[in-house]
């Protein structure tokens, strides 16, 4: 067996044999079991399959749930239709219409089998057949491919309540010819192994290896989906670690920075797994997972270290600009995966500003304050302490500093400060007020008078802010 996140245990098994098929049966919500038995009552076969009986097993409950059937798309219409549920088909001739109910959607699709791949993707067709276990077969990985009826009675033709208990994803059946239909799947077995902490069987691994290059034909956007999902699970940091070779057809600096020594008393560890020991400290939640925008930040903060790295007289390496050259990868990476504009300005900013460290004075930590977006400060706050708590222990020594900026901020937050010119207790009106012509001098001279507050050289009254502002008017005119 191979096993990397965790020994064997039979901790799911018993909690899967200590649940009786009332109890699972308990497990499908009733707007999910009405559907079923409308469609078994009009005489075809109906089940719950895929992730939400995974999750079952698992012994969690399922955010979502999709029904396979024997009925045909039109029968399925009919049936929803005749008992009032509303329905969208815009996937029918996929297979699927989805029912639309007060608690949530669910997908119901005909008994099928894709055709031909040629895109790598999506399948140029599907042949609608009679049985559950021709669907199964179609499936992308054994935890995915049990299927349960409306008494809770679960049927695992591939294997795949097993795999659940030993915490593994394999293929359903040959993994060279799955990965082969729809190459997005090495990404989701690498997605899985990240969310659940399953290790990857070693077949399977290897054929994800060696149809690696087949990403580059699919679109950026999915395989965005799949990254985001990678990075925000809690066993992120071993699924990169396993599938280092895969995500290198993507991102190529990770296999760069693997291995690659810093030859630094700062740094204990090669530059990827500092990269993933970060990505470890990004804070998990349960049923959220990581902050998207942290979570990348995390993965690309240190990859452009290589690039820039030398080493003095004494063999020391330094690394001076890695921010910007990781930003530019950044940059570079999320734009082919055609990230939204706003999430690629956010993580560039937060690649960028990482090894940001102002002097611990209130005028200077203020005026860093007021250049950048108060939610990314925040983000930031969170990032530089992942990196350090990844450092040797001597380059962890760095938190007091990062305590000593964080508390100062804090403070000024307390006090009232403000960090927007937009904020100020006068305007351009007061400006114009004062004498000036409407025009780009107005903004000037607010400029000026914010600055005046940060360096606190003037508090933020209007009275005082109506001074301050004459008196810059008076030096111009001079």
């Amino acid at each position: 067996m191979f096993i990397l996140f965790q020994e064997y245990d039979d901790s799911a098994y018993n909690l899967y044999m200590n649940v009786n098929v009332s109890d699972k049966a308990k497990r499908i919500p009733d707007y999910v079991k009405k559907i079923l038995i409308l469609i078994e009552s009009s005489g075809y076969k109906a089940y719950v399959a895929g992730g939400a009986v995974r999750d079952i097993v698992l012994g969690k409950t399922p955010h979502d749930y999709d029904i396979a059937t024997s009925a045909r798309p039109s029968d399925t219409v009919r049936i929803l239709e005749n008992a009032g549920i509303h329905f969208y088909d815009n996937a029918a001739k996929h297979g699927t219409v989805t029912a639309v109910t007060g608690e949530g959607e669910v997908e119901v699709t005909t008994f099928r089998e894709d055709g031909s791949y040629s895109d790598l993707r999506r399948p140029d067709g599907v042949i609608f057949k009679t049985t559950i276990e021709e669907d199964v077969r179609r499936r992308d990985f054994t935890i995915n491919s049990m299927y349960m009826d409306s008494e809770g009675n679960i049927s695992d033709p591939e294997g795949g309540q097993d795999d659940c208990i030993r915490k593994l994803i394999r293929t359903v059946g040959n993994a060279d010819e799955r990965f082969s239909e729809d190459a997005l799947r090495i990404l989701r077995a690498v997605r899985f192994s990240s969310r659940l902490g399953f290790d990857i069987e070693p077949v399977t691994l290897r054929a994800m290896e060696d149809h690696a290059e087949e990403l580059k034909k699919i679109s950026g956007e999915r395989i965005a989906s799949e990254l985001t999902g990678i990075v925000t699970g809690k066993y992120a940091p071993q699924a990169i670690r396993t599938c280092w070779k895969i995500l290198t057809v993507i991102i190529p600096e990770i296999g760069i920075c693997r291995g690659f020594d810093q030859h630094s008393k700062y740094h204990d560890r090669d530059v990827l797994e500092h990269t993933l020991d970060v990505l470890n400290e990004i804070p998990f939640i349960e049923g959220e997972g990581r902050d998207p925008e942290l979570a990348m930040a995390a993965l690309f903060h240190d990859l452009g270290k290589p690039e820039c790295f030398k080493t003095d007289e004494n063999g020391t390496g330094h690394m001076k600009g890695h921010p910007i050259i990781s930003t530019v990868i950044t940059d570079r990476v999320l734009n082919e995966l055609k990230y939204s504009r706003q999430f690629i300005t956010d993580v560039c900013l937060l690649v960028r500003l990482h090894d940001t460290y102002i002097k611990p004075d209130r005028i200077e930590v203020h005026k860093f304050m007021s250049r950048y977006p108060e939610a990314i400060l925040e983000k930031l706050k969170v990032l530089q302490r992942a990196d350090i708590l990844a450092h040797s222990p001597l380059g962890q020594s760095r938190i007091r500093r990062l305590e000593e900026l964080n508390s100062i901020s804090d403070e000024l937050k307390k006090s009232g400060a403000v960090f927007d010119i937009r904020d100020l207790e006068i305007d351009g009106k007061d400006i114009i007020a004062l004498g000036v012509k409407e025009g780009p001098e107005i903004g000037e001279i607010l400029s000026e008078i914010f600055n005046s507050y940060l360096e606190e050289k003037c508090p933020n009254s209007k009275e005082l802010l109506i001074i301050e502002a004459q008196n810059i008017i008076s030096k111009k005119s001079v």
